[in-house]
């Protein structure tokens, strides 16, 4: 086909589009049944999508909105490193947090698509591994302070080379990870997901030919950008100030701001982050990809929820943020911990919008996003294991009903572990796992419930790194439409056998199994690494969401 429309007929466009859709789609489905790691299969924290050649994200798949838009951002790192040489069966292979990436932990493997000798569009995938090496089992930890120190930095490298998988690159992950097997597998998985990806992608250029695809790659973020404008102007003119804090700054300093200004003018939205704190010494700052994201998040959610993801949805939205704020932090700043940050964000963005625009308003979530890592043995092969979990807790109110209990909230939307994995795959056991009454935010529609979970340390010893936030009650979640805050409850200790003289909370202070929460040595946000031996582990109850209206009389 030697030439084809400069426009596509809706139908058609439909057709190609929704076929980009389900491509995405179908390579989660395949990375969710390839992945050898619980927190992929079971927990689902990856994201899969489909790219222009230019690396503008066209097509995704709705799995963490942590990753909404965040990895086109990889994509062009890709392309300006290696453009030149790009070759069919190619495989790239990144997560540096600075060039383009979020924290180490998240592995991008990136495909490019070819047809007939031209770049035609990517498959990529992103995948939260359990571990990269670093300090800490799990890598993260809210203490760091460079990002040398969470592991393996990987700018974009080849994985395969024209169909080839480079071993030299494959031993070099192996040998600085604490779960080669777990590690090697899960990116051969993301690397299959992949391959489905540009399988799909020639099946419609078979069907439809490569120029109306590559129409149609265009044509979709388009119609993001008319739809999202559309439902601007659909929308009150003005302007809106939030701002919440995080309960520190990581390593126990003083808590750190989170600001927003939000300007609503016609069909545009600009949204300046300037008034947040400046880069900060823990490891709570947030690469500049995550910070896109929650802003897609927020956007989405409040303007066109139904619309589908792609980089057209921020076109109308001008972003501000200086170089060296803590949502845009200068190279080599710690960002493993930046999750947390981001739900803060999420949340300030959520109250600005519902502030715009009082008929959406929806009472604050819970941003808690309590994280454990365990660094155990598996008791079926006896190797090194690293469980990671995530402990969600209520979302807020809305106008149609009550919040959501014991989810993971705003930007996560990852699972639970299911116990018999925890227990089938670690040493661990799960105690106790349940809904805490009475933790809600109260009003005419009440907030969703705190979750609590209860872990015990068996067999040896085993290194625990935990982190959460809002342990300070001045941050607790904010009611809506004239409701009072929740009432507050930090992440609290268990009680048990202590831990080995050797352990270690916070820096050099001793700690027992009562220390492993949060909130050790009364100051609020702090994280620990604390090797425990046949002890509970942290007992956690994070927060919960807030209500909506007063109670009726």
């Amino acid at each position: 086909m030697s030439a084809g429309p400069a426009r596509l007929d809706p139908i058609t466009f439909e057709l190609i589009h929704q076929g980009l859709v389900a491509a995405a789609q179908e390579m989660g489905g395949v990375l969710k049944r390839s992945s050898y790691s619980p927190i992929i299969r079971d927990m689902e924290d990856f994201s899969c999508a489909l790219f222009t050649a230019e690396g503008a994200l066209a097509a995704q798949a709705d799995y963490i909105p942590a990753q909404l838009g965040a990895m086109g951002l990889v994509v062009r790192s890709i392309l300006t490193r290696w453009g030149p040489t790009l070759a069919d069966g190619d495989v790239f292979l990144a997560n540096h947090p600075y060039l383009g990436a979020m924290h180490t932990p998240d592995l991008n493997v990136i495909r490019p698509v070819f047809h007939q000798g031209r770049l035609l569009a990517w498959a990529g995938t992103a995948a939260h591994h359990l571990d990269v090496g670093g300090v800490n089992p799990g890598t993260e930890g809210p203490a760091l302070q460079e990002v040398y120190a969470e592991g393996l930095l990987l700018p974009p490298v080849h994985l395969d080379r024209r169909g080839a998988e480079l071993e030299d690159l494959v031993r070099i992950l192996a040998a600085n990870v604490r779960d080669p097997g777990s590690t090697i597998a899960d990116l051969r998985g993301q690397r299959a997901a992949c391959r489905l990806g540009a399988a799909r992608l020639q099946e419609l250029v078979a069907r439809h030919g490569a120029l109306r695809v590559r129409a149609a790659l265009a044509e979709a973020l388009a119609a993001s950008a008319r739809a999202t404008r559309a439902a601007l102007r659909d929308l009150a003119d003005g302007v809106a100030v939030s701002e919440g804090f995080c309960d520190d700054d990581g390593r126990q300093g003083p808590p750190t701001r989170i600001h927003a200004q939000i300007q609503k003018r016609g069909a545009r939205l600009r949204i300046d982050l300037s008034g947040s704190a400046a880069q900060v010494a823990g490891a709570i700052n947030v690469p500049w990809a995550s910070t896109r994201a929650a802003v897609v998040y927020a956007v989405r959610a409040m303007v066109q929820p139904d619309t589908h993801v792609n980089d057209g949805l921020l076109e109308p939205v001008t972003l501000v943020c200086p170089e060296g704020s803590v949502l845009n932090p200068c190279f080599p700043a710690a960002v493993s911990v930046r999750h947390n940050t981001c739900q803060r964000l999420a949340d300030v963005l959520i109250r600005s919008l519902s502030a715009l625009w009082p008929e959406r308003a929806v009472a604050s979530s819970s941003t808690a996003f309590f994280a454990v890592n365990i660094g155990s043995r598996s008791p079926v092969h006896g190797g090194a294991a690293v469980l990671a979990d995530v402990v969600g807790g209520g979302t807020g109110a809305h106008r149609a009903g009550d919040g959501l209990d014991g989810v993971d909230t705003y930007l996560s939307n990852v699972g639970l572990m299911p116990v018999e994995v925890a227990e089938s795959q670690y040493q661990v056991r799960i105690r106790r796992t349940e809904l805490i009454p009475g933790s809600q935010g109260r009003g005419r529609y009440r907030g969703g419930l705190g979750l609590r979970r209860d872990y015990e340390i068996l067999d040896h010893p085993q290194t625990v790194t935990y982190y959460a936030e809002q342990t300070d009650p001045r941050f607790r979640p904010a009611g809506c439409s004239g409701s009072s805050p929740t009432a507050g409850r930090a992440p609290s200790p268990a009680r048990g056998p202590r831990p080995s003289p050797r352990a270690r909370c916070c820096g050099s202070r001793p700690a027992a199994a009562a220390d492993t929460a949060p909130r050790a040595a009364g100051r609020p946000g702090c994280g620990a690494r604390t090797p425990l031996t046949n002890a509970m582990g942290p007992m956690v109850h994070p927060g919960q969401g807030g209500a909506l209206a007063p109670p009726a009389p």
